[in-house]
């Protein structure tokens, strides 16, 4: 199956399989790069709020 196909296919899933797809990748790509580990991990960790980003802005921004 090509890239292609599977994003057509991502495309297709209910949201919440959507959701569970992109943990699953997340999850894949953090067990094979420690760099983006470590990013992902400060991101999380970050407790100032001059950061943060509100849910509904970023339904915004990708939703466009």
């Amino acid at each position: 199956m090509s890239l292609a196909q599977l994003k057509d296919q991502a495309a297709h899933l209910p949201p919440s399989e959507q959701r569970e797809l992109i943990a699953f990748l997340i999850s894949r790509h953090t067990e094979q790069d420690e760099d983006f580990k470590r990013t992902l991990a400060q991101k999380i960790d970050d407790n100032d709020s001059s950061h943060w980003v509100e849910l509904d802005d970023l339904r915004k921004r990708y939703s466009e």
